[in-house]
C-alpha cells in the first residue's frame, strides 16, 4: 500500500537505515549456556496476493529447515491468506506449512481472515481466543472479529482475556494479537487502520497487572526500523513487539521473529530473522528480563481452556 511505503521511507530516512540497538548475541547459543532452549517462531502477514508471490512462504519455510536448533512451536499473528481467499489456497498453504521441522502450530484470524471466516474455521479449528501454555508461559490469542482493517475484539474476549491475565500474575505472559494498542508506542500505531478498537481497555488492565511481551502484526513494516519494538513503563513495562510480514517488497526483505526460553532463566532472547538473506540481524537481538524465571520440564505446549 503507498502509505506503508511512505511509512518505511520516511522512518528509513529518519533513522539513517538503522535500528535502534538492543546487544549483540554473536553465538546464538542458549542464553546462560546450559540446556536446550524453549523456541517459538512468531510470524505474521504471509497473506500470498498471487500464486507466484506464495514462494515468499515456501522459501521462509526451507529457511526455518536450515536451523540447527529445533523449533518447538510457531504463531502466526493473523493474515494467513488473502481476503476471500478459495480452497486451494488453503490446502497449500496447509501443505506447505506441513514441511517444516515445526511439530506444532497456533494461529489467530486478521482482518483478511476474517472476510473468508467460515472457510478459515474450518481449516484451523483453534477458537476465535484461547491461551496455549508450556511450562509456566501462558499466551494468550485473540483474533480479529470483524472484516474491516481494524483490529476489532469485542467484550467478551476481552473479559476472558483480562480474567486470564488477572488469575495468571505467576506466569509469564504472551498476549498475541494482529493490531496493536494505540498506546504501545510502535510505529504505526498512530494509524487507526492499523490499531485494536477499544484499546484503552487493555491499556488499564495493563497498568495494574503485568503483561510481559504482546506480540501483534498487520504493519508489514521491516524489523530493523525503530518503533518497531516498544517498551512502555506506563503500561506495567509490557514489551510490544511487532512482526514483519513473509513477504518481499519495497525496502523489504521477508521477516519474522523467534523467542528463546531457557529453563532456569528470567529472561529471553527475541532474534529478528531474515528470509530473504537466510541469516539473523544480530544488531536486532534483544534479551528481555521477565520478572521471573521460566519454569519447563520439555513438555509441549497444550491448549488450556
Amino acid at each position: 500500500m503507498v502509505w506503508r511505503r511512505w511509512i518505511v521511507l520516511v522512518a528509513v530516512l529518519i533513522s539513517g537505515c538503522s535500528a535502534t540497538p538492543t546487544g549483540r548475541l554473536d553465538d546464538g547459543g542458549p542464553v546462560d549456556g546450559r540446556a536446550r532452549r524453549l523456541v517459538m517462531w512468531m510470524l505474521s502477514d504471509i497473506q500470498p496476493p498471487t500464486p507466484a508471490k506464495r514462494i515468499q512462504f515456501e522459501h521462509a519455510i526451507d529457511d526455518v529447515n536450515t536451523l540447527a536448533e529445533q523449533v518447538d512451536f510457531a504463531v502466526i499473528a493473523g493474515d494467513l491468506l488473502q481476503s476471500r481467499s478459495q480452497d486451494e489456497a488453503f490446502a497449500w498453504f496447509l501443505t506447505t506449512r506441513q514441511r517444516a521441522r515445526v511439530p506444532v502450530w497456533y494461529e489467530i484470524a486478521g482482518n483478511h481472515d476474517v472476510r473468508t471466516v467460515e472457510r478459515f474455521r474450518r481449516y484451523f479449528r483453534n477458537p476465535s481466543y484461547y491461551a496455549v501454555e508450556i511450562g509456566n508461559l501462558l499466551l494468550l490469542l485473540l483474533s480479529d472479529e470483524r472484516p474491516s482493517s481494524e483490529t476489532d475484539i469485542s467484550d467478551q474476549p476481552f473479559n476472558w482475556w483480562r480474567e486470564m491475565v488477572e488469575r495468571n500474575q505467576d506466569r509469564i505472559i504472551i498476549t498475541v494479537t494482529h493490531g496493536q494498542l494505540e498506546g504501545s508506542g510502535l510505529l504505526g500505531s498512530f494509524i487507526g487502520s492499523r490499531i485494536i478498537v477499544g484499546s484503552e481497555r487493555f491499556e488499564e488492565v495493563l497498568r495494574q497487572r503485568r503483561v510481559a511481551i504482546w506480540a501483534s502484526g498487520h504493519t508489514h513494516l521491516p524489523q530493523g526500523l525503530p518503533g518497531t519494538v516498544s517498551r512502555r513503563e506506563n503500561l506495567g513495562g509490557t514489551l510490544f513487539v511487532n512482526v514483519s510480514s513473509i513477504d518481499e517488497g519495497f525496502l523489504m526483505d521477508s521477516q519474522s521473529r523467534f523467542f528463546y526460553f531457557e529453563n532456569g532463566s528470567d529472561k529471553v532472547v527475541i532474534r529478528s530473522r531474515n528470509h530473504s538473506k537466510g541469516r539473523f540481524d544480530s544488531d536486532l537481538d534483544i534479551k528481555l528480563a521477565l520478572g521471573k524465571s521460566f519454569v519447563w520440564q520439555g513438555e509441549g505446549p497444550r491448549v488450556i481452556p
